[in-house]
This record gives C-alpha cells, structure tokens and sequence, in this order.
C-alpha cells in the first residue's frame, strides 16, 4: 500500500466508492424491473382467464363447439399467449388452440379462483372456473325465490398458457441497459477521476522530483509555482527552502574553503613564525636529495639550537618567548637567499636548507648566522638578554643515503656545538648508524640514569571547564621535566625526542602511565572523580609491551580505564595511520580512552575524527595563539569546534595565557582550556594532597 503513487490513491478513492454505489443502484434498479415485469405478466394472464371465463359460459352450456375453438384461437393470438383451452365440468377439453404444455391432471382440477394453474421456466399457466349465471331469467318478470342457492355452479374451466420467452427478452434487455448505464456513468466519472487526479498529483510529482533532485545536490532546483490553495503554498515553501538551504551550502562552502586554504597554510607554516615547519622542511629536504643525486648541485643543511633562550621564557614568560623566536626569523632570514629555505622544527630550533652551496660557502654563511645570533640583543620591557646559537652543519651529498641520515647528522653537530660551550658551529658529514649511536651514548646514559634515579619529574596541568555541561570531573594533563644535579631542566617533548632516538621513549611512557594510574586509584579510594592525560610518544604504537604493560597495571590497582586517556599527536597518527587504528582499538578494549593533541595542524585532522574516533582533542598552539586577531583563525578554530561538538569530542585549548583568550573560547564553544591563564603545573603528588585529596 505504501508503494502506491498518490495519484493512483486519488483514483482509487474516488473510482471506487462510485463504482460500487453505482453497481448497487443499476443492480437494485435492474431487479425491481424484472421483478415488475414478471409482475406485468401474471396480471395479465390472470385478466385473461378472467375475462375468458364469462364469455365461455355460453358456449360450454350450449355446446357450441365452435364458438368456444374460435374464442381458443382468439385467445391464443393474444400477445405472449401460447395456448388456450377450454374444458366442461368433467375436465374434457372441448376447445384446444396453439402448443399444450399442462398435464391432463392441470386440466382436471378444480379452481376456485382465478390465478396460476402451473409454471416452469418457460411457460406459465393460468387458469379460472367457468361458473353458471344465477340470473337465467328476467329480473323485471320473475320474483326470485327464497330457497334459490347462492353459490353459482362451476361448468367448466379456462387455460391459458404464456410464453416466458418475450419476458426474458425484455429482462435481458433491462439488464443490458442497466449495465450499459454504468458502464457510460463510470466511463464518464472514470475521465472526470484521471483528470482530477493529474491536476492534482502533477504539482506534487514537481514537488517530488525536484526535492529528488536536491538530495543529489542540485541545490539550485526550483518548482513553477503554478497551483493554488495549499498546493501553492507548497510550491512557494520549496522554493523559498531551497533557496535558504541554497544560502546556507554556499556560505558553509566559502567558509569550508577558507578552512582549507587555512589548513593547507598551516600543514606547511610554523603559525608562530611564519616560516615552513618541520614537515615541510623534510619535504624540501628530500626534493633537494633527490636533486643531487640526479646530478644537481651539493647543498648543505644547516641545524640552529637558540643559546639562551629557555632564560627569557624563565623570566619574562612566553609571551617574550614567542617574540624571541619571530624576532630570530626575521634575523636569519636576512641574511638568505629567496632559494634557501628556512624552517622551525621545533621549539627554539631551526633548520636550514642551503641550495647549490656547500664546502667552504656553506660554512661562511653558518659562521654568519652564529655572529649575527651572538650580537644580537633581545630587550623585553626592562631586561636586555644575550641570545647565542649553536650550528650544526652537514652537507648534502650524493653519497647520503637518505634524509634520515642528514637529519641524524646535523642533529649530532648541533648537540656537539652544544656541549663545546654553545654559539658555535659544528660540522658533520653523514656516518653509518653504528657510529651515530655510539655518539649519542651520552644521552642514552644519560636518560637511563635518570629514569633510575628518579629525576623524572612527574607533573600536571589542571584543566579548567568552560562551558556548563562539562562533566564536573577533575580534569589533568600529565606531563613532566627531567630534573638533573646541575644541568638545566629538560621539557617532555625534547625529552621524548631525545629518548626516542635512543629506544628509551617506551620507558617514559610507562613511567607517566604508571603515575596516572596510582592517582587514579588513590583517587577512587577516596571517591573524588579524576581524569587524567597521559601524552604517548610515537614508539608506543609499535611497541605491543605499552598496551600490555597498561592492561597489567590496570589490573593490579584493580580499577577501569575510563579515567585515563592516552593522548597521541595528530602528526604521529598522520604518519603510522594504521598502527595509530590498531592501537586506538586496543586501548577501548582495556576501557581506556583515546584523545589526539595538536589537532588541526595539517590537513588530515578532520579525517582522524573518523578513523582514530578520539573522545577528545586538544587544539594545536597555532589555532589559540592569536585569538582576538585573524578572522580566518577564528572562523577555522568555530569550524573545528562545530564539527567536534556534533561528534561528542571535548574540546581542550592549550596553553592559554590570558583571561580574554578565556572568554573568547567560552563564547566559541571549547570544552576546556588550561595554560598560566588556568592554573601553574606542579608536581603531581603535590597536586593531589593539596587540591584533590585534601578534606572539602
């Protein structure tokens, strides 16, 4: 029923109910005139007998015999009269005209009153009594006596017969026409019912194809608004729908369209700086790899490591920390050529690509670099800060094998420059592994004396709720420095960097694994809710030992990991995709929860959306910084935040400075937010007794 087309419904209900109406009145009609016919006809023959019996009274008592046959055959010429027959008192007939069909025992009964004698589906016989007039004298002469009897004396009998053939023509042809009438009533109400139904289903299959043709995107499909009444407000709606829906997929595309040029820029800009990061570095790197061994000439890459630096962030914060680096951009950029290239891969680290320059011009230009670093001041309010730059220099040859070695070597130079008393340039050629690891035993040792001796400082950054429908949930970033006797403190991300060069990331992982896991379980003895981040470095997604280790611990503190939320980098999942699934798919196994950090950085950040299903994200850097200034950053951070929010993902906006960043990501959308603006990090034990644990 449902397959039905509206306008076979019309059809149907209007066809229908007529048709059997109709039926029923030609029907009703067409049996009360036969039932009137066959009426007709008995009303007929018993007027017949009826009149017959008087006139044959006279003929029976005197025996004319020839007058009662002439009277038979006059009968029987009658309209539909068969036979005719006239028989005396003893039942013998003594006039017979036309074809007999009564039997001898008909003839011989004894009738009372004129009616019908006998009836098949042929024929019908009639028949009347043949009675002796009482008067057979004159009234005006003879006084009747008083004993005279009163009932007549019957003589004889009258038969008629009538052929049924003439009444079932004339029934039939009743039928016909009744049939007739309806077949011309409903023909006529059939051609009225098709021409009601096309005027009135034809603006709605309009309406139909054209609401066919916009789901398959032709948003500019509009309907002729040709009917009336409710049909053409109809009509008038779609068009005015489409053309709102029209508006709003034009405006979302110019919106979606920025977006994109806005993620293309920043998959291949430091948003900070401006200059090409890290990704796009090794992609220039590798084009002019490929150059030279195609014949090209040498180049040289250069590896910058800022002197100083973590003093100004120390002293002054990150606001003379962000300057410090755009300021430095703008140094070295002078001094470049528009066919060099020069990239921030990393927090104060640069690199350079030198195009056709090597040997002894490749180091003119990196001893440049280093003067103009060591002369240059950076004033910040009232402080005047010496900054410095240690150089890593490799050339770019057809004897490297690939960029990995390049990258390898000029990071070895940069640390050498380093150790040798910083603001100096170091150079390097391209070594086997063999010897790169056994140069970079230093760190190694380094990082494994101080996981044992437990100068990992395990750290937290609250998050702060900014919208009303946040789980009210203590909510915590783990992170962490590397504290050593002596030496300045190392972030997590360089320490992470270091570690994973030299195997020992896996370590780390687990050691801030294991930290956010007691304080869960500490937490839940005390019935206080917490939720914590626990940021991964890239070698947990090929090492089967973190998700076990994971599932262990889980275990033996015996609670859920729907507290604990493993946070994997947006550029780490762009890279290892399937192993990022797999891993992912692993860890909601164990009840734990995925989140993504540094999200929408590059292009692919709507895509893991889908793929890794995060229950969270925590916004890249470069889309929060500057807040109250582009529209197009705006426009992209309200775009990532909508589509976010429809997938049930918490937005997190990281290191927010400022209370009006605060309140600009409120009025956005952003789930949570955290920064100097939210709360400082401190130790994690110390957070726990004093903000989490302690008595309310």
């Amino acid at each position: 029923m449902n397959q039905i087309t509206l306008r076979h419904r019309l059809l149907l209900l209007t066809l229908l109910p007529s048709t059997l109406i109709a039926i029923a009145l030609v029907a009703y009609f067409t049996i009360s005139g036969m039932h009137t016919l066959e009426g007709e006809l008995r009303a007929k023959g018993t007027a017949t007998v009826r009149y017959l019996a008087p006139i044959s009274e006279y003929g029976i008592i005197a025996g004319q015999i020839e007058g009662l046959y002439g009277l038979a055959q006059a009968t029987v010429q009658e309209s539909g009269v068969k036979a005719a027959i006239i028989v005396n008192q003893k039942g013998r007939a003594i006039a017979v005209s036309g074809r007999v069909s009564l039997a001898s025992e008909s003839l011989r009964s004894n009738l009372q009153e004129p009616g019908v004698v006998a009836e098949t589906a042929n024929w019908v016989a009639f028949g009347a009594p043949v009675r002796r007039s009482l008067q057979e004298t004159d009234e005006l002469f003879e006084v009747p006596s008083a004993n005279q009897e009163s009932t007549p004396e019957t003589i004889g009998h009258v038969f008629v017969e009538f052929d049924k053939g003439e009444l079932a023509a004339r029934q039939h042809e009743l039928l016909v026409r009744g049939l007739l009438i309806v077949f011309i009533g409903l023909l006529i109400l059939a051609i009225l019912a098709i021409a009601m139904a096309d005027n009135l289903a034809r603006p709605v299959k309009r309406l139909v194809k054209a609401v066919t043709d916009m789901s398959s995107g032709r948003l500019d499909t509009r309907v002729t608004v040709s009917s009336g009444g409710e049909i053409g407000f109809l009509e008038q709606g779609f068009n005015d729908m489409a053309s709102h829906i029209e508006e709003a997929h034009d405006s979302m595309q110019v919106r979606i369209e920025e977006a994109t040029a806005q993620l293309a820029y920043q998959a291949r800009h430091d948003a900070l700086t401006g200059l090409y990061n890290r990704r796009e570095f090794e992609h220039r790197l590798e084009q002019a790899l490929e150059d030279v061994k195609t014949g090209g000439d040498e180049g040289s890459a250069l590896f910058i490591d800022l002197d100083r630096f973590k003093p100004v962030n120390d002293s002054c914060g990150h606001l003379a920390g962000d300057e410090l680096l755009r300021q430095m951009a703008l140094l070295f950029q002078g001094r470049l050529r528009e066919d060099d290239t020069l990239a921030r891969i990393g927090g104060d680290e640069f690199g350079i690509i030198l195009a056709s320059c090597s040997g002894h011009r490749a180091r003119q230009v990196a001893d440049d670099l280093c003067a103009l670093a060591s002369a240059f001041r950076f004033i910040w309010q009232d402080k005047v800060f010496a900054i410095g730059a240690s150089i890593g220099l490799t050339p770019i040859n057809s004897r490297v094998e690939n960029i990995t070695s390049i990258l390898a070597a000029g990071d070895a130079a940069c640390y050498r420059a380093k150790d040798s008393g910083r603001n100096q340039v170091c150079e390097q050629e391209v070594s086997s592994k063999t010897e790169r690891r056994q140069e970079g035993n230093g760190w190694a040792s380094r990082l494994g004396e101080a996981l044992d001796a437990g100068h990992l400082q395990v750290e937290v950054m609250p998050l702060s709720a900014l919208q009303q429908d946040c789980p009210a949930t203590a909510c915590v970033e783990i992170t962490a420095h590397l504290l050593e006797p002596g030496q300045s403190p190392v972030a997590l991300a360089a320490l992470l960097d270091a570690a994973e060069r030299y195997d020992l990331a896996p370590e780390i992982d687990l050691r801030l694994v294991d930290m956010a896991i007691a304080a869960l379980a500490e937490a839940g003895q005390r019935r206080r809710p917490l939720f914590c981040l626990v940021p991964l470095s890239s070698a947990a997604l090929n090492q089967r030992l973190i998700i076990e280790g994971i599932g262990r611990r889980l275990t033996e503190r015996q609670i859920d990991g729907s507290g604990l939320c493993l946070m994997l980098s947006e550029d780490i999942c762009g890279q290892l995709t399937s192993q990022a699934i797999e891993f992912s798919r692993q860890a909601r196994d164990l009840g734990c929860q995925i989140g993504l950090s540094d999200f929408g950085g590059g292009l692919s950040s709507f895509s893991h959306l889908r793929s890794i299903a995060p229950s969270c994200v925590k916004l890249s850097r470069s889309l929060t910084r500057d807040l109250g200034g582009k529209r197009a950053s705006t426009a992209l951070l309200r775009a990532i935040q909508e589509i976010t929010a429809d997938q049930h993902i918490l937005s997190i906006a990281d290191g927010i400075d400022d209370a009006h960043s605060i309140d600009k990501l409120k009025q956005i959308g952003i789930s949570y937010a955290l920064g100097s603006a939210v709360a400082p990090r401190e130790p994690l034990s110390c957070w726990l007794q004093g903000s989490l644990l302690r008595p309310a």
